[in-house]
């Protein structure tokens, strides 16, 4: 088969029937730069397009394959035809097979990662070196649900276990520019058949009794409820900032899940009128915090979780 040939006779015979390459294009679902092509010799049609483009045109198929009007069918053109076919073929099925692998790969990235991502978080089989704790967040109508109930603010993470860690520990600790004044200490505990990972939930709330407040710390070993006494200027209000970042717990001096900011000492007065003036220091510290540098006056309680 001669595809300059062929490009000739369907030049002259779209021609003829008054047709644009784009109208033979859109009669055959194809596009004008595949009709282009045949018409210049550069591609010849497809074989299962040879019967719809020559009633199109009025040919034959033995016509089109030939390139010549009037060639009746013959041996030769039955061999060229055989020929072209699975060259025609051989280029889709190639482009077939490329798709194919290429999904297969997507499919096969996205089971290995899958799997890659339960083993981590869902089982023990890999190592874990160090311990991590991470917020959970809470919708804006759970917040709204919670306090429409008359409970306490509740803040929860989830906790991952380093291999051999143990020992859980959470205390609340008075700071001043001088240094850590006092601990309190909320809970714990000493598990090793605990789980890798866990849930972790605190909440408070002011004591009913002055300068006091209460605590509750939920962890998979076990639920503490303590009442916290004597806790400096707590009476006069207090701004909080929760830990909101994933966070690595240092097995020494472990995280600061929470941080109240006391009212300072130097700006704690009362007017004329009666009314207390109050001011506080934004309270910043949560996350990795081994010692908080305070400024003179400002006062601070710091919830720590140590887990070693």
């Amino acid at each position: 088969m001669d595809a300059q040939k062929t490009g000739r006779l369907i030049t002259q015979a779209r021609k003829e029937k008054g047709l644009t390459q784009k109208g033979l294009a859109q009669v055959l679902h194809v596009s004008a730069q595949a009709v282009s092509k045949w018409e210049r010799g550069l591609n010849f049609p497809d074989l299962a397009l040879l019967e719809p483009l020559g009633d199109c045109l009025g040919l034959t198929v033995s016509e089109l394959l030939s390139g010549t009007r009037g060639e009746a069918p013959g041996d030769e053109l039955l061999r060229d035809s055989l020929r072209i076919l699975p060259a025609q073929l051989g280029g889709k099925v190639r482009r077939w097979r490329t798709a194919a692998l290429a999904c297969l790969g997507v499919l096969l990235a996205l089971v290995l990662g899958g799997g890659a991502w339960y083993v981590k978080n869902r089982t023990e089989l890999l190592p874990q070196p160090v311990t991590v704790i991470s917020p959970i967040e809470r919708t804006e109508q759970q917040i709204l649900a919670t306090r429409a109930a008359g409970l306490s603010d509740v803040y929860l993470y989830d906790l991952t276990v380093a291999d051999g860690a143990a020992c859980y520990q959470v205390q609340l600790e008075y700071w001043t520019s001088e240094g850590l004044i006092r601990t309190w200490p909320v809970a714990e505990a000493y598990d090793p058949s605990a789980p890798r990972r866990q849930p972790l939930g605190f909440s408070y709330q002011r004591g009913k009794a002055p300068l006091t407040m209460e605590l509750t710390v939920s962890l998979d070993p076990g639920t503490w409820q303590s009442t916290l006494d004597e806790v400096p200027a707590l009476d006069l209000g207090y701004t909080m900032s929760a830990l909101n970042e994933t966070c690595e717990i240092d097995p020494e001096y472990g995280a600061v899940l929470a941080c109240w900011s006391l009212p300072t000492e130097e700006t704690v007065h009362q007017g004329p009128d009666g009314q207390v003036s109050v001011n506080y220091v934004p309270p910043e510290w949560t996350g990795a915090v081994e010692e908080p540098q305070v400024d003179d006056g400002a006062r601070f309680l710091l919830l720590r979780l140590t887990v070693s």
